[in-house]
């Protein structure tokens, strides 16, 4: 998945956030958005020195 790069890009990532149904708010103190749903506030972010990846699970990361 192509992610937005930095730590600005709001919209983007709110609106990645609203589309994902994997999305699960990370612990409060973690939170660097004022939205809860956002990419930022997401317990599968992780960040990196120019932005974040998205670390969901995925079919091949966690089979059923």
């Amino acid at each position: 998945m192509t992610l937005p790069k930095g730590y600005r890009a709001y919209d983007a990532v709110r609106k990645l956030a609203r589309d994902c149904p994997q999305f699960g708010p990370d612990d409060e103190d973690e939170h660097t958005d004022i939205e809860l749903v956002s990419c930022y506030n997401c317990r599968y972010r992780r960040w990196l020195q120019d932005g974040f990846e998205c670390r969901k699970p995925t079919a091949s990361t966690n089979p059923a």
